[in-house]
C-alpha cells in the first residue's frame, strides 16, 4: 500500500503522537468512540523500532487496522485513527506526517510522571528499570515538534492533565479542530480486556494497556509527580528528566497561547 491508496481508503486520517505513559491510548479511545472513526491503528511503527525492520512493515500495519465497527455501534464515517509513540516512529516521522489529513496531535504529560510510570511498569514485569533514554519519548517529541514548526505542519499540543480534568470541554475543542463531531457519550465505554493492542508486535507488552482496557471512562488526574531526586543519576536519567521538564514547561506555555500551532 502507498500513500494515495491509504488516503483513498479512508475519509480522513488522524495521527496522535506521545511519549509513553501520557494517557495516549485513553485519549485515542475517546476519539475512536466517534462514529466517524471506523478504523484504529495502534502503534504501527512498534515492530520497526523493536525488531529493526523497514517501513514496509509499518505500512502493512496501517493497511490492516482494527475495525471498530466490530466492537462498537455501526460507523457513520470511514476515518482512520493512528496512535504512535514518538520514539518508535523516530526518524520515520516525516512519512507519518504525510499520512495525516488533519492537524497532528501531540500529547504531553509531566515527564516526572511519564518516566516514573514507565519504570513502574518495568518493575511489575520484573524487568530492569533502566532503558535507553530515547525510550522516554521526549527526545523525539522535541525533534518532531521542531520539525512541525520549521515545516509549517499544523499540530495541536494537548496536555493529558487538561483532557483528563475537563474532558468534555477539551474533546469538544479537539474534535472540532480535527473535523470530527463530538458527543458526551464518547467519554465512557465498556471494558475490553480481551482487546489485543500489541498485535502488531507479537510478544508485545500488554501490561502497558491493562489499566485503560479495563477502564470505563477517563480518570481525573490525582498523581503527584515524584521529586527529581527519585530518579537515578547513573546513566544520565536525572539530568534527562530535568531537561524534559524544561521542554514540558515551554510546550505548556505554547499550548496555552494557541489552539493550532
Amino acid at each position: 500500500m502507498n500513500l494515495d491508496e491509504l488516503r483513498n481508503r479512508h475519509d480522513a486520517v488522524h495521527v496522535v503522537l506521545a511519549p509513553p505513559r501520557s494517557a495516549s491510548t485513553a485519549f485515542a479511545r475517546v476519539l475512536w468512540n466517534s462514529t466517524e472513526v471506523a478504523h484504529y491503528s495502534h502503534e504501527p511503527y512498534e515492530t520497526t523500532y523493536y525488531h529493526g525492520l523497514g517501513s514496509e512493515i509499518a505500512w502493512k500495519h496501517l493497511a490492516e487496522p482494527l475495525a471498530l465497527g466490530n466492537l462498537l455501534e455501526p460507523r457513520t464515517g470511514n476515518h482512520l485513527l493512528v496512535k504512535e509513540m514518538t520514539f518508535q516512529v523516530g526518524p520515520r516521522f516525516a512519512e507519518l506526517v504525510e499520512v495525516a489529513t488533519s492537524p497532528l496531535v501531540f500529547i504531553v504529560r509531566d515527564p516526572r510522571l511519564t518516566i516514573s510510570s514507565r519504570r513502574a511498569v518495568k518493575a511489575r514485569q520484573n524487568e530492569p528499570l533502566d532503558f535507553p533514554l530515547e525510550q522516554t519519548g521526549w527526545l523525539d517529541l522535541w525533534r518532531q515538534i521542531q520539525y512541525c514548526r520549521e515545516q509549517g505542519v499544523a499540530h495541536l499540543l494537548v496536555d493529558a492533565s487538561d483532557f483528563r480534568s475537563e474532558p468534555a470541554s477539551a474533546f469538544s475543542r479537539i474534535c472540532r479542530e480535527l473535523g470530527l463531531g463530538f458527543h458526551p457519550g464518547q467519554l465512557s465505554w465498556e471494558p475490553a480486556p480481551e482487546l489485543n493492542l500489541s498485535r502488531n508486535n507479537p510478544g508485545g507488552l500488554d501490561e502497558f494497556y491493562v489499566r485503560v482496557l479495563n477502564s470505563r471512562k477517563l480518570e481525573a488526574p490525582t498523581e503527584e509527580p515524584p521529586p527529581v531526586t527519585d530518579f537515578p543519576e547513573e546513566g544520565g536519567l536525572r539530568d534527562h528528566v530535568m531537561w524534559a521538564m524544561d521542554i514540558y514547561e515551554s510546550l505548556a506555555l505554547a499550548s496555552a497561547q494557541s489552539t493550532i500551532c
